[in-house]
């Protein structure tokens, strides 16, 4: 029963998160435009202090978690690797194929999983799930570019890549909070305590986001598609790639951090990708919609699952 209390109550806020977003958008008061600007608001500002925040305040004692990155970025290169070779057997649509690779790999990492990790662990360190975004977030991109490049029209551009993630303020922050972090810099509290109230707002505002920019459109055009991907990203990914990293012996913040990479719905910014890059833009859109949609079971089902199995 307390573990079946303890999913409920991880999985109910994000619920509620994003069903305010959602009842906000149809209610007129959370706009398209809106809902871009507090994206970019979150994205270069709330999320990348809360980034800079949770690992400058790693305690000093921490020993550096080698082998769970490791397992988690040689899981992910692993996932990329299977979508690349199994995807276009199974799909023939060149402009389909690239997507349903990028929105088969590419969590939702930074908006829904970091929060999860949160909720799942309050008051715990979880500076894990913040030092794995420089790691998760270059392979995210690289791996969607080479796919919509390969099998849409775009021309792959390797020099632009690059910029493009060093450029990332979810990159930067993070490792510039390593490096003031391995300087043992603090900062005083008229300062530190600002940083962490702005880190704070991240959290229930990207799900809030996230919420009101879900449409479930009309699907019957991709349904086979989305029967595959949709599956594949909350269901069979994890169950392989979580199962393997609790195998070998990812256990608590660690496991989740697995989780959230391998089981979070697909990224948001996976639609705009796909679209400027001559993909299938309305199921990159629909995959977005309804991975975020069924994120909420099957969250709630692994994180049930791995509490009673004492993996978290």
């Amino acid at each position: 029963m307390s573990d079946l209390l303890f999913a409920v109550e991880t999985v109910l806020p994000l619920l509620l998160l994003m069903s305010a977003g959602a009842l906000c958008r149809k209610t007129g008061l959370l706009t398209d435009a809106l809902v871009k600007g507090v994206n970019q608001l979150v994205f270069r500002v709330f999320l990348p202090v809360n980034l800079f925040y949770s690992v400058i305040h790693t305690p000093y004692d921490t020993v550096l978690q080698g082998k769970e990155l490791l397992i988690i970025a040689g899981g992910l290169l692993a996932e990329f690797g299977l979508l690349f070779l199994a995807v276009p057997r199974i799909e023939k649509d060149r402009k389909k194929i690239g997507v349903m690779i990028q929105g088969m790999g590419r969590a939702n990492y930074a908006f829904f999983g970091i929060p999860l990790v949160a909720m799942l662990f309050p008051g715990r360190d979880t500076s894990l799930a913040a030092l794995l975004v420089p790691l998760t977030v270059p392979v995210y991109n690289v791996m969607s570019v080479i796919a919509l490049t390969v099998y849409g029209e775009g021309r792959l551009n390797a020099g632009r890549i690059v910029m493009n993630i060093l450029k990332n303020p979810l990159i930067i922050a993070p490792l510039l909070g390593y490096a003031l972090w391995l300087l043992r810099f603090e900062f005083p509290p008229v300062l530190d305590n600002p940083l962490k109230d702005l880190g704070k707002i991240a959290t229930p505002l990207a799900l809030f986001t996230l919420g009101g920019a879900i449409q479930l459109t009309s699907a019957k055009a991709h349904l086979r598609q989305l029967l595959i991907a949709v599956p594949w990203r909350l269901v069979a990914a994890p169950l392989i790639f979580v199962g393997t990293a609790a195998l070998l012996g990812l256990r608590e913040v660690a496991l989740a951090c697995a989780f959230v990479t391998f089981g979070s719905p697909t990224s948001v910014s996976s639609y705009p990708m796909a679209h400027s890059m001559g993909g299938d833009g309305e199921l990159a859109a629909e995959l977005v919609a309804f991975s975020s949609t069924f994120s909420i079971i099957t969250t709630f089902l692994f994180v049930f699952a791995m509490k009673r199995l004492g993996l978290i």
